[in-house]
């Protein structure tokens, strides 16, 4: 009952924002993350985002509102491994709404500022998710999901600032310094890469379509990661309900290979993505995603 209540308000949430805001959206995004596509289901599993954007109501549109749903999933290698000691990664899911504001300062830069309310454990609705998943396309036997993080309400802020260093006629030089400070994760990064295509002050993976360029834009680069706190892999900093949970390491990289082009109103983004490993105890040094990313100009 507790359970569906948690949804229920998440859902009614939900609802009551998107209302105020889909009236005036301009353009609706959906990013999928997964990791089959190199003979993968562990670690990073699967995410899946879907953010409407609308452009600030003011004369020169220097601002975006942003409002996504988003769920991760993580899961250790050895899936049917029925002693949760033996894993080397915990099962893990994430629900959450966030909203964001986007700001332009100059033509190549900008900064971004906003929050996140979400739950962990069975409301997450990634067990089911995955389950489903495995029935539908793979036709695998279901996952136990034993000792999963606990179901708690999750509260987190974001900030970013991007900045373009344009080199000559569309090569450029890009930067982004980003931090998130709650009780899922506390950490910062710097995303530093080379940038072909046409710059503006959205950084490369900010699928917004800012104009009628039909060209291919390339991004090769790499992020460097400092957490603080990993709630995925350490449970909550108030208590003590975790079964089980892993020291997380500090430092991390991520390394990414990016494609983007416009098709008239609609954008389509696929980039390539090697993690480093997020604790001591997985079995393989990095593990790759691919992240396909649909972005449609609505009228």
């Amino acid at each position: 009952m507790q359970l569906k209540k948690l949804i229920l308000s998440f859902l009614t949430l939900l609802f009551c924002l998107l209302s105020n805001d889909v009236i005036s959206q301009k353009q609706i995004n959906l990013d999928v993350d997964n990791d089959l596509y190199f003979d993968r289901d562990f670690y990073y599993s699967s995410g899946i985002f879907l953010t409407l954007m609308t452009p600030n109501a003011t004369s020169d549109k220097t601002s975006l509102n942003k409002l996504k749903i988003g769920q991760l999933i993580y899961t250790p290698s050895m899936r049917y491994e029925s002693d949760p000691n033996k894993y080397d990664y915990p099962y893990s899911g994430y629900l959450y709404l966030e909203y964001q504001k986007q700001k332009k300062i100059t033509s190549f830069s900008s900064y971004t500022f906003g929050g996140q309310i979400g739950i962990t454990g069975d409301a997450s609705l990634a067990r089911g998710m995955q389950n489903l998943y495995h029935d539908l396309v793979l036709n695998l036997p279901h996952l136990k999901w034993e000792s999963q993080m606990p179901q708690e309400l999750q509260l987190n802020f974001s900030t970013s600032y991007f900045k373009g260093f344009n080199i000559k006629d569309n090569i450029s030089i890009t930067s982004k310094l980003y931090s998130r400070l709650g009780t899922y994760q506390i950490m910062s990064g710097l995303e530093v890469g080379l940038f072909i295509g046409n710059l503006s002050w959205f950084g490369f993976s900010d699928n917004f379509i800012i104009n009628g360029d039909s060209k291919f834009s390339f991004f090769i680069g790499t992020k460097q990661e400092y957490f603080l706190h990993d709630y995925k892999l350490e449970g909550s900093l108030f208590t003590n309900k975790a079964k089980l949970v892993m020291e997380s390491i500090n430092f991390r990289n991520v390394l990414l290979v990016g494609l983007k082009k416009n098709f008239k109103d609609l954008q389509v983004l696929t980039s390539y993505n090697s993690m480093s490993k997020d604790t001591n105890n997985q079995r393989t040094k990095r593990h790759p995603f691919l992240k396909i990313s649909l972005t449609y100009n609505l009228k």
